[in-house]
């Protein structure tokens, strides 16, 4: 009984063993990238004569779209939508996708085929192609002591966008939003001496764009309030003067009675 047992034992550790040996599977790995750019997975190990496969899915990878065989016959028009962007060096198995789209988000998997299978599984996210960010000069309040001026700064939203007011390299204001189809803005009040110290910034985790506020761009918001206040005046001086020509007329019809 004692000698059935240890047969059992050993029979199930040589075939821990044998699974370890047959299936060895790397951690996944996390890529980031921007659409219109190129993208290389490159496997940390390859085994030599291995056919080498890989596959993908948006939440799983089931869908073979490369494979290279034992005599290094390379194919890669198993899927349309990556026709003419998929190239597979089938020494090293690296896998480069090119021109990416959003669409091509997804988990990438790797296996290497050959007395032992090497599997890894590449979690990529592509990232729309960020533009610089607008300012705008909403409203502007003159007084007798300062000037200030609300602008407004706006910008496409697309996945995991953040949209940031700067002074200097201070981060006055964020936000974000997944509602991906809309306008991201942001609203800040400023001073309008201290225009070219403030910026507007738009980024992603692969990209950065900026867009500063010109003291120009504030003068533009204040002139408007300021022609408008040389209106005023030029109206308030008009009628004064209007009122004192009556009054003299008024006064020479009483000085000849």
């Amino acid at each position: 009984m004692a000698a059935r047992s240890g047969v059992t034992c050993c029979s199930v550790y040589l075939t821990a063993v044998l699974l370890c040996y047959v299936c060895a599977k790397e951690e996944k790995k996390i890529v980031k990238a921007r659409e219109r750019t190129n993208v290389t997975l490159q496997p940390v190990e390859s085994q030599h004569n291995a056919r080498v496969v890989w596959t993908f899915g948006v939440e799983s990878p089931n869908i073979r779209i490369a494979s290279a065989n034992l005599r290094k016959e390379v194919k890669c028009d198993y899927e349309e939508k990556f026709r003419a962007r998929l190239l597979l060096d089938s020494l090293t198995g690296a896998l480069t996708v090119s021109q990416l789209e959003t669409s091509d988000s997804g988990v990438y998997q790797f296996q290497s085929i050959s007395s032992k299978i090497l599997s890894r599984d590449f979690h990529l996210t592509v990232y729309s192609f960020l533009p610089a960010p607008s300012i705008t000069v909403r409203s502007s309040v003159i007084n007798s002591s300062s000037a200030s001026v609300t602008v407004e700064c706006s910008v496409q939203n697309s996945r995991e966008l953040k949209l940031s007011w700067y002074r200097g390299t201070e981060r006055l204001k964020q936000t974000s939003s997944p509602s991906l189809p809309t306008m991201l803005t942001l609203s800040l009040e400023v001073d309008a001496p201290e225009g070219d110290d403030y910026s507007c910034v738009a980024e992603n985790p692969v990209e950065r764009q900026t867009t500063k506020l010109l003291t120009k761009d504030i003068q533009l918001g204040n002139a408007e309030n300021s022609s408008w206040c040389q209106n005023e005046a030029t109206v308030r001086l008009i009628v004064s003067a209007g009122i004192a020509l009556v009054l003299i007329l008024l006064l020479v019809d009483y000085i000849r009675f």
